[in-house]
C-alpha cells in the first residue's frame, strides 16, 4: 500500500551509532553508515517516519551497555529512546495532528524491551507509532525539545505521586541535573517552596530554575547532618531524591515529617545497589532498623500525554528544559562521557542532523 504523504528525498540508508559489543562507550560504539532507513509506513498505518534532529542521552543507558549482552538476532543495537525531529511520512492511522509534512516533533521509543533490544532513535531517521510521537510548535528550540519527554514524565510522576502542592517545603536533591531541574520549575509552578541541593559551582544555574534556598553538598558534607541542623525544627513533606543517596533516605526522620516519604528515582550509585538499597528500604520493618518513614521508588516510562502537557509549558515561558551541552553526530562517544561524568547540568544532547 501507498503512504498518505511522504517527502520526496528520503534516503535508502542512514548513518546511526550501533554498540557491537559489552562495554563502555568508546570501546562499543560505532558511528555505522549505509543501514536501511525504517520504511515508509504504509496508507492504514499508525507509524510516523521522522528525520531526526537532535537526541537527548539518558544516562542509564551507559549503565545498560556496560551490563546487557546483546542478544541473538536483535539486529543492529541502536541506543537511546528519545528525539526531536520532523515528520517526512506517516499512515492515515496516525494522529492528525502530527501527519503533516514537516510538522516538528518530540518522540520516544518505549522501553523496557525495545531498549534492551537496541530498537534504539540514535539515528538519522526512526519509525514509530504515532501514539509515541508529540507536535510541538515550531519556535522550539529542537536541542532542548529533544529531552521534553523522558525528564518531564519523570518529574510528573514524582510530582503527582507525592501530590506537591502550594504550602508543601520539599527538597530536591540533584537540582542541577536534567530530571531535578524540570522538577523544581514544576514544584514551584505548584506553589511549593522548594529547598534544591546541588555542588557549588550550579548554584547560579539552580537559582535560576527558581528555587527558594540552596544547598551545597560538597560545603556541607555530610549532607544529612547537615539538613538536621538547618531544617530539624522545619521538617519537609517530602524529600525528592534524583540522585539515589541512600544516606539521605536512612537519616531522613531528622528532617522529614513523619508523614511524608523519599521519593527515589536516581540510580547513580549503580543498579545493583540501588535495586538492593530499594528492597531494604521497602521491606525492612522498623523493629529490624527499618527506616520509620515512606520510600518510594518506581518505573518511570515516557509517556506522550506528558509531552503534550509540557510543551505549551515550555512555548509560554513557564519551564524550560535546560541543555548542559550539544554534541555532534560523529562526537556521540564524548557525548556519552560527558553524561558519565555525573556532573551534567541539565541535558547532554547529540545533534543528529548537519543542516
Amino acid at each position: 500500500m501507498a503512504p498518505t504523504t511522504q517527502a520526496p528525498a528520503i534516503p535508502p540508508t542512514m548513518r546511526a551509532w550501533v554498540r557491537r559489543r559489552r562495554g563502555p562507550a568508546r570501546s562499543v560504539l560505532e558511528l555505522a553508515t549505509g543501514l536501511p532507513t525504517p520504511a515508509v509506513p504504509t496508507r492504514l498505518s499508525s507509524d510516523v517516519l521522522i528525520r531526526v534532529s537532535h537526541v537527548s542521552l539518558q544516562f542509564t543507558t551507559g549503565m545498560v551497555m556496560k551490563t546487557v549482552p546483546i542478544l541473538p538476532f536483535s539486529g543492529p543495537w541502536i541506543p537511546e529512546i528519545e528525539l526531536s525531529g520532523e515528520v517526512v511520512a506517516a499512515g492515515e492511522g496516525a494522529p492528525a495532528e502530527i501527519r503533516e509534512l514537516g510538522t516538528h516533533v518530540v518522540a520516544f521509543q518505549s522501553v523496557p524491551l525495545p531498549l534492551l533490544l537496541g530498537h534504539g532513535v540514535l539515528a538519522e531517521y526512526v519509525r514509530l507509532p504515532g501514539s509515541q510521537v508529540a507536535r510541538i510548535d515550531a519556535s522550539l528550540g529542537m536541542a532542548s525539545a529533544s529531552g521534553i519527554i523522558c525528564s518531564g514524565s519523570t518529574a510528573l510522576k514524582i510530582i503527582r505521586t507525592a501530590a506537591v502542592r502550594e504550602g508543601h517545603t520539599v527538597l530536591v536533591n540533584g537540582a542541577s541535573g536534567s530530571i531535578g531541574s524540570v522538577l523544581v520549575q514544576l514544584c514551584k509552578l505548584r506553589g511549593a517552596k522548594v529547598v534544591g541541593v546541588a555542588s557549588g559551582g550550579n548554584e547560579a544555574m539552580v537559582r535560576g530554575m527558581g528555587v527558594d534556598e540552596f544547598v551545597d553538598y560538597r560545603k556541607h558534607d555530610p549532607l544529612p547532618a547537615y539538613l538536621a541542623q538547618q531544617y530539624g525544627n522545619k521538617r519537609f513533606d517530602f524529600v525528592l531524591d534524583c540522585v539515589g543517596t541512600q544516606a539521605l533516605f536512612v537519616n531522613s526522620p531528622a528532617y522529614l515529617k513523619p508523614e511524608g516519604a523519599v521519593i527515589n528515582v536516581g540510580a547513580l550509585e549503580g543498579i545493583g545497589v540501588t535495586v538492593r538499597n530499594m528492597l531494604l528500604n521497602t521491606c525492612l520493618p522498623t523493629w529490624l532498623g527499618g527506616v520509620p518513614r515512606r520510600y518510594i521508588m518506581f518505573s518511570t516510562p515516557p509517556a506522550r500525554d506528558d509531552a503534550v502537557y509540557l510543551a505549551p509549558l515550555i512555548e509560554e515561558g513557564r519551564l524550560r528544559v535546560p541543555v548542559d551541552s550539544v554534541f555532534d553526530m560523529e562526537d556521540g562517544v564524548s557525548a556519552y562521557e560527558r553524561i558519565a561524568t555525573k556532573r551534567a547540568r541539565g541535558k547532554v544532547v547529540v545533534k543528529v542532523r548537519s543542516d
